[in-house]
């Protein structure tokens, strides 16, 4: 019987993976703010990594697009043979029904090609923001050899929805995980939260990537929203000026 969640390589997509003996898994799903996959896919782009599979699952949602590497789908992968990075692009998430399967499948399969550490990116709920200017807050799993500045997650706040399960999968094999979380609106598409991400993840992998793309296209979302807003006031505005 063929199993429902599988990772798919590419001939090429073998070569690459097969090709070291380490790897560190960057992941993130379309939760608050979108953050995840806007980080995952700009570090990605700014990287120039190869897509070298696919995640296939049982409720896979029927739909692809075109990008410069290719068709687009889903749950996509790509490595980064230089700095020894694999990243898990989820252009959506999960359906509820497989979500632990899914994190499952992930989980046995990063760890049957050598994974040794992961970063796990999402967005954290700014209402919960502990210290005033603080951008992000963050979770060390097994001991993973990253301490940031900013203040951890705190007691009593919950991490919810794929991530979390991903986090418990990669936790109970014992592969230390940094669960980066910027702070940020979850009812609107975020880029300047997954700057934050993509800054900090590039400090401590040592890469350089530049966010400005990102600042560029939160400003462009910011003054669309206010935009919005305006028409929304004078709408209002018109239906009192008739009452």
């Amino acid at each position: 019987m063929a199993k429902s969640v599988r990772v798919v390589l590419s001939e090429q997509g073998k070569r690459v993976v097969e090709g070291r003996r380490e790897w560190l898994l960057v992941t993130g799903f379309p939760g608050f703010g979108y953050v995840g996959t806007i980080a995952v896919r700009y570090m990605v782009k700014k990287l120039r990594a190869p897509k070298v599979g696919n995640v296939f699952t049982k409720y896979m949602p029927d739909f692809i697009a075109v990008e410069d590497y290719g068709i687009v789908t889903p749950f996509e992968l790509f490595a980064h043979g230089g700095s020894g990075i694999l990243f898990l692009l989820n252009n959506v998430i999960p359906h509820t029904a497989e979500r632990q399967t899914f994190v499952e499948a992930v989980a046995d399969w990063f760890s049957s090609v050598g994974g040794r550490r992961a970063i796990l990116i999402g967005g954290l709920n700014q209402k919960f923001r502990v210290n005033e200017g603080e951008e992000l807050s963050w979770l060390c799993l097994n001991e993973c050899g990253w301490t940031l500045p900013e203040t951890p997650l705190p007691r009593g706040l919950y991490v919810v929805g794929p991530l979390a399960l991903l986090s418990m999968a990669l936790e109970t094999r014992g592969i230390p995980t940094l669960v980066v979380l910027p702070y940020t609106d979850p009812s609107r598409y975020d880029p300047r939260a997954a700057s934050v991400a993509v800054e900090r993840v590039g400090e401590l992998l040592g890469l350089s990537i530049d966010v400005g793309e990102l600042l560029e296209q939160s400003k462009i979302v910011e003054e669309a929203e206010e935009m919005l807003k305006e028409a929304v006031r004078e709408a209002e505005s018109k239906v009192r000026m008739h009452m």
